[in-house]
């Protein structure tokens, strides 16, 4: 796993936030955002698109699988589950195919359907198997 929490360390530095205010921003718990700091645990979706717009940076950026700190404008995202079909259509990769090479069997894609948050590993994981951004797959470039 990517060291998620010293890219958010270094965003709240680098903006003058502390944890204290980014978690009343967030309105997440203060330890989470404490264990996001401490690479302790993994991003939500919901949690990395707040975190995004919240810093005004690409998804990549905190996933760190890009080092470009644009500005990134937020931008409201299609549901995931909407999002990664229609971008496995693109690629040309079938429901099938996907479940047949990856981990990611129905019980993924019938959660997904009904609005459960993917992890950012889970993501980062996708976005590689399709050969795209983290930010493409979500909808948000």
């Amino acid at each position: 796993m990517a060291n998620y929490g010293e890219r958010l360390n270094d965003l709240l530095f680098e903006r003058k936030i502390s944890p204290e205010k980014l978690s009343e921003d967030l309105s997440v718990s203060l330890s989470t955002v404490y264990r996001w700091k401490n690479n302790e645990a993994d991003f939500f979706l919901s949690n990395l698109i707040a975190l995004a717009d919240y810093f005004r940076c690409s998804a990549d950026l905190i996933l760190c699988r890009s080092e470009d700190y644009s500005d990134y404008p937020p931008k409201q995202c299609p549901p995931f589950s909407q999002r990664l079909r229609a971008v496995m259509r693109e690629k040309g990769m079938s429901t099938y195919k996907l479940r047949k090479n990856t981990r990611y069997d129905g019980k993924y894609f019938n959660n997904w359907d009904k609005g459960a948050d993917p992890l950012a590993s889970t993501l980062i994981e996708l976005a590689a198997i399709l050969d795209c951004s983290v930010d493409y797959l979500l909808g948000r470039e």
